[in-house]
């Protein structure tokens, strides 16, 4: 966790069965300046996550090939394919479509579940135009079935033009505390730098580290760069993930295997001497309340005590009376009049009693996560 990520970007949309990974080698790519052509290897991972085998026939990779900022290279033969297992597979360069092919040695030799292919098109000879352009992957099954697709954008951006070691200053951070995230990042006209996460993007254009907002659960944020040359635009991303200890759980469906606390021991007190207190909730919770008086009370004076929870500019007061006093005062069960409120974490909580006949109360809290009831300064 907390590794940064730096390549293309991957595509929304896949029709594709198996898992494909495209990074660029330098990255992101620069395009051809001078008498020296530029040059750039796209390395491929092929991986089945599916918890079934997968007969290929064949993959397809392409890329437009001309002068333009939508083309990668305007050599059309340009690259060389290259491939860790030679032995069951076979990767080859077909000039007729233009294509580089993917294809297992033996008609029946599956990508079981877990497999992964590594394979490359090195000393791709890019072309001198600023702009975005596409590696497609088309991949087609023994079953017969519709080929599937993927378009993976590849960003050129102007020779020199270098952005790289986006990371966080650590990894991980503690619930509730910001993190540092820095990048180095070429300056020019043109170019914008804007920090995507879960709030709203943020431009950091004139700089070159970034304080989060704080966190309460693993964030993972992607820095996304454009580069504008004319009416072309070269987009590229890097991303990272801080982890946080002690999240925030967002959970739609959870299975548990061993042991696990959902709940805390909860934590007594009572007001002392003082008629009001006020705290801060570190967590969610409820807030339990026993008021007993000690005396029978028929009229004003009864004692009463009262919960204010104010979260979200809203206020909700919860208030019970005693005005019946227990047959045996002695009685451990704490009997009386009780009041529970529910407490959201960062709330204000404030307690009071009032009322003239003697009294005695207990307070409760019971946290759902790690936190107190912290009194407010």
């Amino acid at each position: 966790m907390g590794a940064p990520r730096t390549g293309v970007r991957r595509p929304e949309d896949s029709t594709c069965v198996l898992s494909y990974t495209v990074e660029t080698d330098p990255a992101p790519i620069q395009v051809s300046h001078g008498p020296t052509p530029a040059r750039a290897a796209l390395r491929i991972t092929v991986t089945n996550h599916r918890h079934e085998s997968v007969q290929l026939e064949e993959i397809r990779f392409s890329f437009p090939v001309g002068d333009g900022p939508d083309d990668l290279t305007a050599v059309p033969d340009s690259g060389e394919p290259e491939l860790d297992d030679t032995r069951h597979w076979r990767f080859e360069y077909d000039a007729d479509s233009r294509t580089f092919v993917l294809t297992p040695r033996r008609s029946q030799h599956p990508l079981d579940f877990g497999d992964q292919l590594d394979l490359a098109i090195a000393n791709v000879q890019v072309n001198s135009a600023v702009g975005t352009s596409t590696l497609t992957i088309t991949e087609t099954l023994q079953d017969g079935g519709e080929p599937g697709t993927e378009e993976w954008p590849l960003a050129k951006v102007p020779a020199g033009f270098t952005v790289g070691d986006f990371r966080p200053d650590y990894i991980l951070v503690q619930s509730g505390t910001a993190a540092r995230l820095s990048w180095r990042g070429e300056s020019m006209p043109g170019a914008t730098y804007t920090m995507l996460h879960d709030g709203d993007p943020v431009d950091v254009t004139a700089v070159r580290s970034w304080p989060t907002p704080p966190l309460h659960r693993d964030t993972a944020f992607a820095l996304v760069v454009r580069v504008e040359a004319g009416e072309s635009v070269a987009e590229y991303a890097m991303s990272t993930t801080v982890t946080v200890a002690r999240p925030d759980l967002a959970v739609g469906e959870l299975t548990v295997h061993g042991r696990a606390t959902l709940t805390h021991l909860p934590t007594e007190f009572d007001l002392g001497e003082a008629g009001e207190r006020s705290f801060t909730a570190e967590t969610d919770g409820f807030l339990t309340g026993h008021l007993v008086t000690e005396q029978d009370v028929a009229g004003d004076g009864a004692p009463t005590l009262s919960v204010t929870v104010s979260a979200g500019g809203t206020d909700r007061r919860t208030s019970v009376q005693a005005r019946q006093a227990p047959a045996d005062p002695g009685d451990p069960t704490f009997p009386g009049s009780r009041l529970t409120a529910v407490v959201p974490r960062g709330a204000r909580v404030t307690i009071g009693r009032s009322g003239t006949a003697p009294s005695r109360h207990r307070l409760s809290w019971l946290p759902f996560g790690t936190g107190e009831l912290k009194a407010a300064e």
